[in-house]
């Protein structure tokens, strides 16, 4: 990626939240990436899920800050928890696995790992029943692919896990516990579908603020806009008031 990463305003979340509007995942996301740093969707979307997972929430915190509030509720009791989590933390630099580390030696065949990205995502998607076993023969490179025995679910399992330690962004786990009932579990948090409901939710009531200052001061889309989430708060005080 060679874009600056900037902080999308008020009026590019408007912008970029109608063109992503009914666009299939992983796209959607990448409409969102490309929009904050003016590179292609095509080049963003071979960027390895957990790069473009980091990117993703380094955007989220210059469009709406570091805090993430999240929820869920407790496997054992059902208690609901609330979450304040922090996207520096989340996305906290990793080492860069070394080249090497993508060659694994399996029953004596050697074999090339590929980190995956949303091309993969958006190839295995069209086959929902076998989209796990897609994406991962996607990613796997053979020494000898003609004539070779299939692998093994050990050696399957042993590659599996190689690949989720190359890129751990890729599918972030967190570490829960239920205050209530002290029960402890992972659950995993999707940095992209986070960022997307932000975006829609925001860009909803950018909408309800339009429409409202709109009617009733008779003032264009790009002057509301253009106006800080205070001043619009209050100028709607003052209308509803």
């Amino acid at each position: 990626m060679n874009g600056m990463l900037l902080r999308l305003d008020d009026s590019a979340l408007l912008d970029v939240s109608e063109r992503a509007s009914g666009v299939a995942r992983p796209w959607r996301e990448l409409i969102v990436l490309a929009a904050a740093c003016g590179t292609p969707v095509a080049d963003l979307a071979t960027l390895p899920i957990g790069q473009r997972d980091r990117l993703l929430l380094e955007l989220r915190a210059r469009t709406f800050g570091d805090r993430l509030d999240c929820e869920a509720s407790c496997l054992a009791c059902g208690a609901h928890l609330e979450l304040a989590l922090s996207a520096a933390e989340l996305c906290e630099p990793a080492a860069p696995a070394p080249a090497t580390d993508f060659d694994v030696l399996v029953d004596g065949e050697r074999i090339t790992l590929r980190l995956p990205d949303s091309t993969d995502i958006a190839a295995s998607a069209q086959e929902p029943d076998r989209a796990g076993a897609m994406l991962f023969d996607r990613c796997i490179a053979r020494e000898q692919p003609d004539g070779a025995q299939p692998l093994g679910p050990w050696a399957r399992e042993a590659l599996a896990a190689r690949l989720a330690a190359l890129d751990p962004m890729a599918d972030l786990q967190l570490d829960l516990r239920c205050p209530a009932c002290d029960h402890t579990w992972q659950a995993s948090f999707d940095p992209a579908g986070f960022l997307l409901r932000e975006i829609e939710a925001y860009a909803a009531g950018l909408l309800d603020d339009v429409h409202l200052l709109g009617r009733a001061y008779g003032w264009r889309e790009t002057d509301i806009l253009a106006m800080s989430p205070m001043r619009r708060h209050q100028y709607r005080e003052r209308v509803l008031a």
